[in-house]
């Protein structure tokens, strides 16, 4: 589960705002991204930390105790009973992604290579360093 997703799961919890402006918010914040840096690795650490405190928000928020409730009541939150589950859940993801970074960055460039491939012969090859990656990566 994506951050996003999970953002997007417990957004109906926010009474004042729709999804699509909780979204924006969530991606419009200047403190989302890292000063200077392109490397979706740092970003990924700052999108979680931003997520982990609109988290806790809606949760110190009495007024959404009853919807909070309700959507960990849901079957399809098993795994996450509570917020602060979805936090921990938050916080181990953005640790695989951070533990895998340099994986995940040789599998984007193997994948950019690839789409520019035009020969069988290459193709063949580059599938294999994508698959090989993926390897690494489960």
């Amino acid at each position: 589960m994506t951050m996003l997703s999970l953002t997007l799961l417990l957004s109906p919890m926010v009474y004042s705002y729709t999804i699509s402006h909780f979204k924006q918010a969530f991606l419009s914040d200047p403190s989302v991204h890292v000063a200077g840096s392109e490397d979706f690795i740092e970003q990924t650490r700052a999108q979680a930390e931003l997520l982990k405190q609109h988290l806790w928000s809606i949760a110190s928020n009495p007024e959404n105790t009853e919807i909070i409730n309700r959507v960990f009541a849901e079957k399809n939150t098993a795994c996450i009973n509570n917020m602060e589950d979805a936090i921990e859940a938050v916080e181990a993801a953005t640790k695989l992604v951070q533990k895998s970074g340099a994986e995940i960055k040789q599998l984007v460039e193997a994948v950019e290579l690839f789409k520019k491939t035009v020969t069988p012969v290459v193709a063949v090859k580059e599938s294999a360093t994508i698959v090989r990656l993926l390897d690494d990566l489960l």
